[in-house]
């Protein structure tokens, strides 16, 4: 079982290429997939809920989302984006989550395809540090691992991945 580097999630771009990122990006958790494989059953393939209107959107699915397109990247809650009405948007989403630490190489490849930029921040309590990745049209502008003399102490959110 992997440690977790748990933190935060940003994306920039404009409204459409978010949204597509969002649709096309993500796909829902099914729990039972990895038992229905061992067994050599179909997949049941679980859709995610999307409300959308002229100020915001939702999406919705009952197990989070996992990113695709990376090596064990995860949403782990319902996404809320709030429109700001500017040419370029951005979306914060707090329940990102990657095993052992995030892989920016994965991230390159989401960015070129969506036109987005990406920040990722975030903390790994298990082997106490925390990883700050920066990604603008495919390229990465810091992969910065952050490291503590006191983790307990120095470090933010102490308790938050591992």
């Amino acid at each position: 079982m992997p440690n977790w580097a748990e933190g935060v999630l940003k994306v920039r771009g404009t409204r459409q290429d978010i949204r597509k990122f969002l649709v096309e990006g993500l796909e829902p958790l099914n729990p039972r997939a990895g038992i229905s494989m061992l067994r050599g059953g179909e997949i049941e393939q679980l859709k995610s809920e999307i409300q959308e209107d002229d100020w915001d959107l939702t999406m919705k699915a009952p197990h989070g989302f996992y990113i695709k397109g990376t090596r064990r990247a995860f949403i782990e809650s319902d996404i809320y984006w709030e429109f700001d009405d500017k040419h370029t948007e951005v979306l914060t989403i707090e329940d990102f989550k990657q095993a052992w630490a995030v892989i920016p190489e994965n991230f390159v490849e989401i960015s070129k395809k969506f036109n987005l930029d990406i920040k990722i921040y975030t903390f790994e309590k298990g082997m106490e540090f925390n990883q700050d990745v920066e990604i603008h049209k495919g390229e990465i502008v810091k992969n910065n691992e952050i490291t503590f003399d006191d983790y307990e102490w120095e470090c933010l959110m102490p308790h938050l991945g591992g």
